[in-house]
């Protein structure tokens, strides 16, 4: 991952240091549970736990030679042990290796991820009570439609994420499992509780049945959660990119004191954080092509997915929890403007009170819907032309004809219509 999108805690877990230092630990991990089957003594255990280290630098020696890094890394702590090196890699397969770290490697990373997804929905929760009662403009097709509460907004990314970290918790449960079954995932050379214990030992589940590895279905299906999350994050920062444009200004990212816009126009304050998130949203779900491609493998294995894995997972992690963070930055910082928010909606002239219109004559008298609708149009149209209130224009068209008392339109022009059962909605969102 470059620099400019490499979150330090997601780095740490994925390089190769900690990498390998993973690897060491299930060796370790298996050699404690062949010593709880009595296979092993609790004196060699005790040496290899003690004494086994990884020297990275006579690793890759050994690896030139070998063509080999796991053969490289068993040699390599061996030569830091005495006579019970023997039992180093005792009935494994790389992969009974590789796989069990990668997994435990994908679990640190994946609680970072919940950590930043955890505050990002608290900080949604927190928009959506500030703004609940906060009038704004609802458009379909990029068109006016009626007042809305603009804390339904974020109430419905709080809602998204939600589901969002219901499906991650899922994909979680089905990656984070250790797999210690063999060269053919047939336990042949291991007795079928030593992967029970390293399981435990370790804090993960358990790969019921694999192959030489584990199947990347798994995999894929925590990626494909992934760019789930990146569509939620790219529709967050394409609304206020929306808000911010000129022509509608409701919305803007934080400007600090010192930040240009524009290296040849001083006046622009341009929405770069969220075109940043929108791009980085779009990265991230291409990796589900390759994470879904990974599964189909020969037989009991091939490496065709090796090569790509040793980069896509350090990077599908430092993207996500950066993009995560920087959204989450960028709505503390994002400032509303309710006057400007208000002055769109009186410049509609209250031609948004058509549906609550026509739904009450359509309720209140005999004429046909198609009749009762064409009328209302025709004065909406009225309206916005010659820009005079709806409800004058509604006068001056008679419609009387369809109301004993047009005094009711000043009951129905009630601008918190709107919002009558947005309580409703937060208590249903909040309260489930």
């Amino acid at each position: 991952m470059i620099k400019r999108y490499s979150v330090k805690k997601i780095e740490q877990i994925w390089n190769e240091s900690n990498k390998l230092n993973v690897w060491l630990d299930v060796e370790k991990k298996v050699t404690f549970a062949w010593m709880k089957l009595n296979v092993i003594s609790k004196n060699e255990y005790n040496l290899i736990n003690d004494n086994a280290k990884i020297n990275i630098e006579r690793m890759l020696e050994i690896e030139k030679e070998t063509r080999h890094d796991v053969v490289a890394f068993t040699r390599a702590i061996s030569e830091t042990l005495g006579a019970e090196k023997k039992w180093i890699h005792l009935g494994l397969t790389s992969t009974d290796i590789v796989d069990t770290a990668q997994n435990k490697l994908i679990q640190q990373s994946n609680e970072i991820v919940l950590e930043s997804l955890n505050s990002l929905q608290n900080t949604l929760r927190e928009k959506a009570i500030l703004y609940k009662e906060t009038l704004t403009m609802g458009r379909s097709h990029g068109i006016y439609g009626e007042p809305t509460s603009l804390g339904l907004k974020f109430l419905l990314w709080f809602d998204e994420i939600q589901r969002q970290i219901k499906r991650f918790s899922l994909a979680r449960e089905q990656i984070e499992v250790v797999k210690i079954s063999g060269s053919m995932g047939n336990y042949a050379n291991l007795e079928f509780e030593i992967e029970e214990i390293v399981a435990q030992e370790m804090g993960l589940g358990i790969d019921n049945i694999s192959t030489q590895v584990t199947q990347r279905d798994r995999h894929a299906f925590l990626i494909s959660v992934f760019a789930n999350i990146a569509s939620t994050l790219e529709k967050i920062a394409t609304e206020i990119r929306l808000f911010q444009r000129s022509e509608v200004q409701e919305w803007h990212e934080g400007f600090k004191p010192n930040q240009k816009g524009s290296s040849s126009m001083p006046h622009k304050k341009n929405p770069i954080s969220s075109e940043n998130i929108t791009g980085l949203s779009r990265y991230l779900r291409s990796f589900t092509n390759t994470a879904f491609e990974n599964n189909v493998l020969w037989h009991e294995r091939d490496i065709s997915h090796s090569s790509n894995e040793r980069i896509i997972f350090s990077d599908v992690f430092n993207v996500l929890v950066y993009t995560l963070e920087r959204l989450n930055e960028t709505l503390n910082d994002l400032v509303i403007d309710e006057d400007k928010m208000l002055e769109h909606i009186n410049c509609q002239f209250n031609v948004f009170y058509s549906q609550p219109i026509l739904n009450y004559l359509l309720i209140n008298c005999d004429e046909s819907r198609e009749e009762i609708y064409d009328f209302i149009q025709k004065c909406t149209f009225e309206t916005m032309n010659n820009k005079i209130d709806f409800k004058q224009s509604l006068i001056n068209n008679n419609i009387g004809k369809y109301l004993q008392n047009i005094s009711v339109l000043d009951e129905i022009f009630n601008i918190n219509y709107f919002i009558r059962n947005v309580e409703k909605i937060y208590n249903r969102t909040l309260n489930k």
